[in-house]
């Protein structure tokens, strides 16, 4: 059971990683360049307005008609472009995120299994739908450098215009500005690390005990739920108090910096007023623009500080980007005819202990093979190797007298139907069930003829929206023989030529399991099957049989010589009978 613990070891990204997970996503330029264009012409506008503030002081109300129209015509300007400014990089941001969304998306789905074998990939749900919100970030965050770039040279330019020893008193505030961005930014990325990686813990933590609620019901385990799930929230709330206590400290910070940077033009300026070396309209000039200045230097230190909270945010994604691919688009296709499929010396672990050692077996063309053995002896492991989820460590899989690896991944998967204990079903209707993985349009006449093979027409006929009834979550409005034979009927739409059944008749009732077998002896028809199998009539089907203990074949051969060779797993839980077998 998955435990709170308080360790955090970040995940870091390289700021050109970071630029790298643009690649492939169709950016939206139209609208970056739009936003440039209207922070520059926001820039320029409010420069305009700021100088003629200054005019109209030193002009003491005599100001000429045309000066305030163009007075108006600027805020307007300014309105407008500050609106356009807000609309396009709205749209831009959202586009980048769902950019990235798929690009990530499809990587997921494109990842080897075996990469998820750490988290159970449920902290992938947070790196979709909450981690990529950081992806826009980055590029407004530089369109927005570049326009403060522009916009600090004007006004900076203006302010010596205007005068040159106030501008450097001014300046003095920029190593001030430095210093404040350095922590803030800092500060922001580890909050940033920290708080993604505990909202990814907590929606994996969720998204685990929601789908298995039923658990926690029957096994009296809610008092100890709602202590975990506390813990986590408290974890999620400290985060926050700390974000809002970082912002705070910036919002002084900021307040203090501008208090400063209005202080320096009236103090000085007023003496040189008295002086005669400048006119109060350009006092309150130069205070306009040096107040824009002290803005544009705190929207560094907070554009800094929020490339660093993204880079921070989005280090999982970026890792997550660089996760091995299944090699799915190369080698042979699987159109020859049926072959026999053989383990050569095979070596495979989860993780340092192996599972299986030294595996060498055979599974015959048009049999049907059952796989039986101890839990933990491997036979569920058997079954992903074959379906290539994971690679063997040692040995090799051989289709023939070819290694399995050297057919294409989607063509050899095609021609294996899987169907598993407590086959999942899908949301969405009975019809995109059955029909699922297909990749063929389907008629409604061969719908009804595979349901009706599958044992599933006669209990769908009777519900009122028949194929289009809607699936709930995990299947739970059908029972476990009615699912079973949803995925039987999906196998056979499918059309594979070898089957895998992994353990399909556990935990069924009488009543359900012959359903269930009639559906399945359907599906097995002319077809090389490979069972896991546990009880006796299902062993009797079988034309041959390997025997797994502690990870290495035991034994295998026909029923009757297993079940008459002496000490291996089937003679000794069937205490040596020997019932009449061919």
């Amino acid at each position: 059971m998955k435990k709170n613990t308080g360790g955090y070891t970040p995940e870091k990204a390289s700021f050109r990683e970071y630029l790298g997970i643009f690649m492939g996503i169709k950016m939206p330029w139209l609208f970056i360049i739009l936003i440039f264009a209207a922070t520059i012409a926001t820039t320029f506008a409010g420069l305009f307005l700021t100088m003629f503030t200054g005019d109209m002081v030193d002009a003491q109300g005599n100001v000429p008609t045309g000066q305030l129209v163009r007075f108006a015509l600027g805020y307007a300007v300014m309105s407008v472009c500050l609106a356009g400014q807000t609309i396009f990089q709205g749209i831009a941001s959202e586009r980048i995120n769902l950019g990235l969304r798929q690009k990530l998306w499809r990587k997921i789905v494109y990842t080897k299994q075996s990469c998820y074998d750490v988290d159970g990939g449920e902290t992938l749900v947070s790196r979709v739908t909450t981690d990529c919100d950081f992806a826009s970030k980055l590029l407004t965050t530089i369109v927005g450098f570049l326009s403060i770039a522009i916009s600090l040279a004007t006004y900076i330019s203006s302010m010596y215009h205007l005068n040159v020893t106030i501008a450097n008193y001014t300046m003095l505030l920029i190593p001030l500005s430095i210093l404040i961005g350095w922590g803030y930014a800092k500060l922001k990325f580890l909050i940033a690390q920290k708080t993604q990686a505990m909202l990814a813990r907590t929606t994996s933590y969720l998204a685990e005990r929601t789908s298995n609620l039923a658990l926690v019901k029957t096994s009296n385990a809610q008092e100890l739920e709602l202590r975990q799930g506390e813990a986590n929230f408290q974890a999620q709330y400290e985060m926050q108090i700390k974000t809002g206590l970082m912002s705070a400290f910036y919002t002084a910070l900021q307040t203090l910096y501008n208090i400063v940077s209005i202080l320096i033009p009236f103090i000085a300026g007023a003496g040189f007023v008295a002086a005669g070396k400048m006119t109060a309209g350009e006092v309150v000039a130069f205070y306009g623009i040096a107040g824009s200045v002290g803005t544009y230097f705190t929207n560094v230190i907070d554009s800094v500080g929020t490339i660093r909270q993204a880079n921070g945010a989005l280090a999982r994604v970026i890792n997550t980007m660089k996760l091995p691919d299944e090699q799915n688009a190369s080698g042979a296709t699987v159109d020859e005819p049926d072959r026999d499929i053989s383990f050569v010396d095979v070596d495979f672990g989860y993780g340092e202990e192996p599972v299986l050692h030294q595996v060498s077996c055979q599974i015959p063309k048009k049999k049907v093979t059952a796989v039986i053995g101890a839990n933990g002896s491997g036979k569920t492991t058997l079954f992903r190797l074959i379906e290539r989820l994971y690679d063997p460590r040692k040995g090799s899989i051989r289709f023939g007298e070819k290694d399995a690896d050297s057919y294409d991944l989607h063509a050899w998967r095609k021609a294996f139907g899987v169907v598993a204990q407590g086959s999942p079903l899908l949301e969405g209707t009975v019809r995109e069930n059955i029909c699922y993985g297909c990749q063929r349009p389907v008629s409604e006449e061969e719908l009804i003829k595979v349901a009706r093979k599958a044992r599933v027409y006669d209990f769908v006929s009777k519900l009122p929206e028949g194929f289009d009834t809607l699936v709930s979550p995990g299947g739970a409005n059908f029972s476990g023989g009615q699912r079973q034979c949803i995925a039987i009927a999906r196998a056979m739409m499918c059309a594979p030529d070898y089957l895998l059944l992994d353990e399909a008749t556990s935990n069924l009732d009488a009543h359900s399991e012959r359903a269930v077998m009639e559906a399945l002896e359907e599906l097995m028809r002319g077809r090389t099957t490979v069972i896991i199998a546990h009880s006796l009539a299902t062993i009797r089907r079988a034309d041959h049989v390997i025997v797994l203990r502690e990870g290495q074949v035991e034994a295998s051969g026909s029923p009757r010589q297993i079940l008459e060779a002496s000490g291996n797993y089937l003679s000794k839980v069937m205490n040596r009978k020997r019932p009449n077998m061919a």
